[in-house]
């Protein structure tokens, strides 16, 4: 079943399954073996991993290609922390696009300004 197919099919379950934060290919794949269903990738996991704070201080492009190792380590759905939408409706069409190229199941935004402000 497509990744995209199994994170709907969660979201529309009326059973109750968690999604657990990875935030490298190792730990979504310890994520899987553990018998989690589905992958949360925050901003502030692949932010922390690189060393910097969760404060657009990391590209979309890099958030991008951790992503990418996820997914490829994985047959779970990944649902992507995609903070501000990096940028205008162009930016975030264009991450979207990508992320259904790396095989990411889904993307959530926030309702707030970018650069994110402290």
């Amino acid at each position: 079943m497509k990744k995209t197919t199994q994170l709907k099919t969660m979201l529309h379950h009326p059973e109750l399954d968690f999604l657990i934060e990875a935030h490298n290919g190792l730990s979504a794949r310890i994520v899987e073996q553990s018998g989690f269903k589905g992958i949360w990738a925050s901003g502030l996991a692949l932010s922390v991993s690189m060393g910097v704070r969760d404060n657009n201080e990391v590209s979309w492009t890099q958030i991008l290609d951790n992503a990418e190792f996820m997914s490829d380590s994985t047959s779970v759905p990944i649902l992507l922390d995609g903070d501000t939408g990096y940028g205008t409706f162009n930016n975030f069409r264009r991450l979207v696009r990508k992320l259904e190229q790396r095989d990411i199941a889904g993307v959530c935004i926030e309702d707030k300004l970018f650069p994110k402000t402290i």
